[in-house]
């Protein structure tokens, strides 16, 4: 009986071990960073590293800058600039995109929930073979009321969903989780794994993501 359980088990496993073997992995790393310019205005910059191939290949990477306004009841807008490189094959393509925010925060019970809506204009260098274009993005995000641990860490959850204006449509999707704790006032780790879905032409793909953060508030 136990050899046919471990058969079993094995049977059911082997595809989810080859479905692994063919996604890619890396990481994603943020930097993010709040300033306040008033009771209402606020400066906040949004930065980004990611690799592939585990740790070994740095791909991608964007800096921003973004002014906002907090508007009544949660709600929140923001414009802004954010300056990509994208490495293709042996070269780096700039990408310049201008965009807007606007957010909403609120309290589901003892959790707190907030919702994002991002609308950018993709324009790329000159030599490039895109096309420039409209990408709209929308970013939910749960915390849980619960700490536990020597850092009083709190589990989060995200789901960012990508939608290109274009033939292309729906393209990317990124699911989130993981733990964030308080370092001291104004500034938050956070540490969780992301499964990213990203579509190129007809073919999803997925990779698997270390995801890290720190949070500055001033």
């Amino acid at each position: 009986m136990k050899l046919h359980t471990h058969a079993l088990i094995i049977a059911v496993l082997m595809p989810s071990m080859a479905c692994l073997a063919e996604t890619d992995t890396g990481s994603a790393h943020n930097l993010i960073f709040k300033y306040p310019l008033g009771d209402k205005w606020y400066l906040s910059s949004r930065n980004l590293l990611t690799t592939r191939d585990g740790f070994d290949d740095f791909f991608f990477t964007y800096l921003d800058l973004n002014l906002g306004c907090k508007l009544a009841q949660g709600w929140a807008a923001e414009a802004g600039y954010r300056h990509a490189w994208f490495e293709i094959g042996d070269d780096w393509r700039d990408e310049y995109r201008p965009s807007a925010i606007l957010s909403y925060r609120t309290k589901l019970g003892h959790w707190s929930f907030s919702n994002r809506h991002r609308l950018e204009y993709r324009m790329f260098e000159s030599g490039a073979s895109a096309d420039d274009r409209f990408r709209y993005r929308n970013e939910t995000r749960l915390i849980a009321p619960w700490e536990f641990g020597l850092c009083d860490a709190r589990f989060f959850v995200e789901e960012e969903l990508f939608h290109e204006f274009t033939d292309v449509g729906f393209n990317f999707n990124w699911f989130t989780y993981g733990l964030r704790w308080k370092l001291r006032d104004g500034v938050i780790v956070k540490m969780g794994h992301r499964w990213q879905a990203f579509k190129f032409g007809d073919n999803w793909n997925h990779r698997h993501q270390l995801v890290t953060g720190l949070l500055v508030f001033f």
